[in-house]
């Protein structure tokens, strides 16, 4: 039977439309049967790797909880042994807290508590714990660093205040272990990382010049030694309290070898650019009177190593206004009225810096009366220049008949204090004595007898 002829005035496409519909509904049905197979397998697929994230999630989780468990009945079980402070304890100490730092099971900073407790005993020991300890509290360590009677006031002495040097070698290899880390990041070239970390914070520097200082001094002296320049410039850079721990440890840090002319001339140029520094920034804002004092306290006990790098910085505070420089003259005052200067430092100190400053302050027809009597004060407490000294001499007897011409009452004021300086030297109050250095030794042996 033949189909009906489509009318003339039907299109081509609505002619293949009439004439195979059945095929086309069948081809659509079928298109979109696919499509929606595929649309639910790339939704099953989905589905199941989202089920197996969170199998793996679980896992892990599951894993890390175990293994906090088993930390825990580790360290529950060695507990014991690190909390002993028994001296006899230590090589048992120092075998389980090895072994729980190099497997990760103690916390870093407990491991830092307790190799620092078993530092007391072993410094060695210690020093092999914290180089297996990661991410460990610089500043933790910093802290535990305690400077010895020479390396605070220059002097040793059997006082009471110099108590702490019974953990002089701890120190030590904490000091040493910061050479070591400082050292791997220079290989590495990672600039700013490691222990210099501790110096960002300039207030913290500012506070503890001293203890920064000596705490990095093995590292600075060994790349002076090495003329590593680069690597100090960097140690520099990495923040204002780093520069400030450079200017001091570098200026004791002459070796004394023989060098040539060239070399001695850039090694000159290399201590007046950070002397210079220096002084500048002792007269800065960021650098108020408590720190200008802790500053000079740091500066009078390695005074004599620097080898005159310090003369204009304490020439500086000499001619700066009281409210400015008083509490680092208090300090040099304290520390020479009780003996905490070393001698020949002291004699140095007097004959380069104390006796012209006064000489110069007295030539002044403006000069401050409140930095004159400071100053008269201070030389009262120095010693007068032996014969054998003919120039110290001479400069002393100028600064005398500079007295002398002067008002009357700066001339009262130094022989006033040189009796008083006497009186409580020899008597001093009972506050004062574990700090006094003065027959330190008789006042010891004289307590030991008591006892």
């Amino acid at each position: 039977m033949e189909h009906p002829k489509p009318p003339e005035d039907t299109s081509k496409l609505g002619r293949f439309i009439q004439t195979y519909s059945g095929f086309l509904s069948s081809f659509v049905i079928g298109v979109a049967g696919l499509v929606a197979t595929s649309i639910w397998q790339y939704r099953q697929s989905l589905t199941a790797a989202e089920q197996a994230r969170s199998e793996q999630t679980i896992a892990r989780t599951k894993a890390e909880n175990d293994w906090r468990i088993a930390r825990a009945e580790i360290l529950s079980k060695n507990l014991t042994v690190l909390s002993s402070q028994d001296g006899a304890t230590a090589d048992q100490r120092f075998g389980v807290l090895l072994s729980l730092t190099r497997g990760n099971i103690i916390d870093p900073e407990l491991a830092v508590s307790y190799a620092l407790e078993l530092g007391k005993y072993n410094a060695d020991y210690m020093r092999a714990v914290l180089a297996s300890t990661g991410q460990k509290n610089y500043m933790q360590l910093a802290h535990a660093f305690k400077l010895t009677c020479l390396q605070r006031f220059g002097v040793e002495r059997a006082a009471e205040i110099c108590n702490d040097d019974k953990l002089s070698d701890r120190s030590a290899a904490i000091a040493q272990l910061i050479e070591d880390e400082m050292t791997a990041a220079d290989a590495l070239g990672v600039v700013g990382q490691g222990p210099v970390v501790v110096l960002k914070e300039e207030r913290e520097v500012q506070s503890h010049p001293g203890l920064f200082a000596w705490l990095f001094e093995p590292y600075l002296q060994d790349l002076y030694e090495r003329r590593q320049w680069k690597e100090i410039g960097q140690f520099e850079a990495s923040s204002t309290g780093a520069r400030l721990v450079a200017a001091l440890v570098l200026a004791t840090a002459r070796t004394g070898e023989l060098v040539s002319n060239t070399e001695a001339a850039l090694l000159e140029k290399f201590h007046a650019d950070r002397r210079h520094w220096l002084v500048g920034y002792l007269s800065e804002r960021t650098c108020d009177p408590d720190c200008r004092g802790k500053l000079v306290d740091a500066m009078l006990s390695s005074y004599g190593e620097a080898q005159g790098d310090y003369d204009e910085s304490f020439k500086k505070l000499m001619h700066q206004p009281r409210a400015e420089a008083g509490a680092a003259l208090g300090r040099m005052h304290t520390r020479m009225l009780w003996c905490q200067v070393d001698t020949n430092d002291l004699w140095e100190l007097r004959d380069r810096v104390l006796v012209p400053g006064l000489i110069e302050a007295l030539a002044k027809p403006d000069g401050e009366g409140s930095t004159i009597e400071d100053l008269v004060a201070l030389v009262a407490l120095s010693p007068d220049p032996p014969a054998s000294n003919p120039k110290a001499q001479a400069a002393w007897k100028s600064m005398m008949e500079a007295l002398a011409k002067a008002d009357s009452r700066y001339q009262r004021a130094f022989a006033a204090r040189r009796a008083s300086a006497k009186r409580e030297r020899t008597n001093p109050p009972p506050m004062i004595k574990k700090v006094n250095f003065c027959n330190a030794a008789q006042i010891a042996a004289s307590v030991r007898g008591l006892e």
